[in-house]
């Protein structure tokens, strides 16, 4: 029974893990813009630079790149996202199914959803247990 709830709890967190990489890789792409400023605004020094210098083609380059992994890990978490949803309304009781949704695709914390439907976070975490007990995993293809 421990084995097949780690299973679910594996399934639920997928997509919440494609949202930080698409996060981590948003931030990257912040870094090469700021970086593609620096370059535009060249600034003449007589000091010597260490390590190799990138050029504006360079980072043209990594901003496309990183850009398309970001729609990769878009497209894939949007597919993840359907099979989470299909999972979820499989559900009898709509609490359970609210608290899974809350918490596995909206990313709140049990605490977040207590606050927000006015429940003590001891009955939530009660849902959120139920709902992981009597959820069946509709499509497991990873």
């Amino acid at each position: 029974m421990r084995d097949e709830t780690k299973k679910k709890k594996y399934f639920l967190k997928r997509y919440r893990n494609y949202l930080i990489r698409i996060e981590r890789l948003e931030e990257k792409l912040l870094l090469i813009d700021h970086q593609l400023l620096g370059v535009k605004s060249v600034g003449i020094s007589d000091m010597p630079k260490g390590g190799q210098s990138l050029t504006t083609d360079d980072l043209l380059i990594k901003k496309e790149e990183t850009e398309q992994r970001i729609q990769n890990l878009v497209d894939i978490s949007r597919k993840v996202k359907h099979e989470l949803y299909a999972c979820i309304e499989t559900l009898d009781d709509y609490r359970f199914a609210e608290v899974l949704e809350n918490y596995f695709i909206d990313g709140l914390t049990l605490e977040e959803i207590a606050e927000m439907k006015n429940y003590s976070v001891q009955h939530v975490g009660y849902l959120y247990g139920k709902g992981l007990d009597r959820i069946t995993i509709v499509n497991n293809d990873e």
